[in-house]
């Protein structure tokens, strides 16, 4: 899901326009004749200027990230989530000793805390100045209203990422759904392609899941689906694509470093999704298993995927035929 401790944007971005955000630190600086206006991102990672006052859209975003126990102004308002005026650094105590104040002489800063829409720190919107100053209320009125116009446009990412992560993920198990399998699965090729490393898709399916369903109905099989899809999230790397292509058929797309693990990784699955079902009271069931992996030319996913389906329906063949022996 949407992450907010990241770095919000990777150049001019895409869904809402930076340039609006510098011409608002450029008014704010003009109305309050500062000489320099900051947009700040704070993440656990540190603090990162978005925005300079008066730099244009050629540095966004140029600018390097201090660690997060730099003694900063900033710093302080994004720990108590208020706003901080100081008009006179240097003959207060508090704020003497700070680097932006010896170092670049900084005598009066303005900050205030900007938001996520559920209400986490995004970052600081902040002002400074070299000579003392004397800001009034309806000063940080102003620069308030302005805040807001910032915060709209965070809400507007976070609902868009909101709206894409659903439209990818399948709404009951809540990992990646075909479209979105596919997509990222041919970018893991294509990557693997330039990059000469081994891909292997795992085709996965429930054994006996339709005479679950009819026997102990439709509940009792969506928790089994549910199950299946948290056990490939645990035991599979965070790197590793996982996703539903419907009903109980489920796909994993990894990279790989040595083939012969594979037999390891699909015993695993089916091990641990025989514990995960005893522990939820689910009845046991077994899965049919079969993979494949890229060639040393360029293929499609598709053709990646079919190849993990024909071998996986050999083996639910066998273990059919198995059964059937018993």
């Amino acid at each position: 899901m949407f992450e907010i401790d990241q770095w919000a944007f990777s150049g001019v971005d895409g869904q809402i326009s930076l340039h609006k955000w510098q011409k608002t630190i450029d008014l704010i600086t003009g109305l309050f004749s500062a000489p320099s206006g900051y947009i700040v991102q704070v993440t656990s990672k540190g603090y990162r200027v978005v925005i300079k006052s008066n730099e244009g859209n050629s540095n966004f975003e140029t600018n390097p990230i201090l660690p997060p126990q730099t003694p900063l102004f900033c710093r302080h308002v994004a720990e108590t989530n208020n706003t901080l005026y100081v008009n006179d650094a240097s003959k207060n105590d508090l704020w003497n000793t700070l680097p932006e104040v010896i170092d670049e002489g900084i005598e009066s800063y303005s900050g205030l805390p900007i938001h996520w829409p559920e209400g986490e720190m995004f970052g600081t919107l902040c002002l400074k100045d070299t000579k003392k100053t004397s800001y009034t209320n309806e000063y940080f009125e102003l620069i308030e209203q302005l805040r807001d116009l910032i915060e709209d446009d965070l809400a507007l990412v976070y609902s868009y990422e909101q709206m894409r992560e659903i439209a990818m993920l399948d709404s009951l198990t809540n990992i990646y759904n075909r479209r979105a399998l596919s997509l990222l699965a041919q970018q893991k090729l294509n990557l693997a392609q330039r990059l000469g490393f081994d891909v292997c898709c795992m085709f996965i399916d429930i054994n006996d899941f339709k005479k679950l369903n009819d026997t102990c109905g439709h509940e009792v099989g969506d928790k089994a689906l549910i199950i299946l899809a948290d056990t490939l999230k645990i035991h599979l790397r965070n790197a590793d694509i996982v996703g539903r292509l419907g009903g109980d058929e489920f796909v994993t797309v990894m990279q790989v470093s040595d083939k012969s693990k594979i037999n390891y990784i699909m015993d695993k699955i089916s091990s641990e999704y025989s514990k995960a079902l005893l522990k939820e009271n689910v009845c046991d069931l077994s899965l049919s298993i079969g993979y494949s992996f890229t060639d040393k030319q360029k293929q499609p996913f598709e053709a990646l995927l079919n190849d993990a389906d024909h071998a996986m329906y050999k083996n639910k063949q066998a273990y059919k035929l198995a059964k059937k022996a018993q």
